[in-house]
């Protein structure tokens, strides 16, 4: 099969599927699958005939994106604060809300000589990574409840160059940290209800772990955990910073309030939602 037909073959497949952007995400598979390196030759060697294995390979990551498998995973890779970043269905897909709140601990960040940060629940590390990466005075702790998640945040570590720079700890560990020991304590941590893990769309709902996403208490159990266990560890003037769901922002202050936090404010995404949540700690 020329190239010309297998990228339409692709395309129209994908769009039959309902697949958004079919042209870009075929472009995507005949890359993955070796069966080209830049897009342009989609035009300009239209009528070479690809190896059969690449051919069939690109037929198996068809199938697996009409089944609505994130790209990301399919690729093994995703671009964050722009750095790649190995992900797999151990950890959670990347995604630009996050970088809000990376942007938000590089601003206090900044102004401090060596900042102690805390990333709680790593996942890809994708946070921890890009602090590490940003600011190299800084002492970067990561953790995580899951082994599989933390092996990915070290793979991470090593391939954006900040291997030996993060201490990785697996677990539930915050407890178990000094009082008063931190300066930032950041995460993206699960915030989706029950009710609502049931009406995600299949791409984040099937293939994304559970784990990661879905928290008890209408979505604020592990946000509120993570408030507590921050006014123990965190210096006097230290900082948290939390990225949160879409309706949480105001129950998110009332609960650092509670907690005895001050300064607490929020930062909205692209569409207006309060996403990042920060509170300082006064006491």
């Amino acid at each position: 099969m020329q190239l010309k037909n297998l990228y339409q073959y692709g395309k129209e497949h994908m769009a039959r599927h309902y697949i958004e952007n079919p042209s870009r995400e075929t472009y995507l598979l005949l890359r993955d699958s070796e069966v080209l390196r830049d897009f342009t030759e989609v035009f300009t060697s239209s009528e070479t005939e690809p190896e059969p294995r690449k051919i069939e390979k690109f037929y198996e990551l068809l199938e697996r994106r009409i089944k609505h498998e994130p790209m990301a995973y399919i690729s093994g890779e995703k671009e964050f604060y722009l750095r790649p970043f190995s992900v797999n269905r151990s950890v959670l897909i990347p995604r630009p809300e996050t970088e809000l709140l990376v942007a938000e601990a590089l601003d206090i960040a900044r102004g401090m000589d060596e900042p102690g940060i805390l990333d709680i629940g790593t996942g890809s590390g994708c946070i921890a990574v890009t602090l590490a990466c940003e600011l190299p005075a800084a002492k970067v702790y990561a953790s995580d409840i899951s082994p599989e998640a933390l092996r990915t945040a070290r793979m991470n570590a090593e391939k954006n160059g900040a291997a030996g720079r993060i201490i990785f700890l697996l677990g539930n560990m915050t407890p178990a940290l000094k009082e008063n020991s931190f300066d930032i304590v950041v995460s993206n941590p699960p915030y989706v209800s029950k009710a609502e893990y049931e009406g995600l769309d299949p791409s984040v709902r099937d293939y994304e772990p559970q784990l990661a996403l879905v928290s008890d208490e209408d979505g604020l159990s592990h946000i509120k955990n993570l408030i507590r266990d921050s006014a123990r560890i965190l210096k006097a003037g230290g900082w948290c910073m939390v990225e949160a769901g879409y309706s949480q922002a105001g129950r998110v202050k009332a609960l650092y309030e509670e907690a005895g936090f001050g300064d607490i404010s929020s930062v909205g995404d692209i569409a207006g939602i309060e996403r990042v949540i920060k509170a300082r700690w006064k006491k």
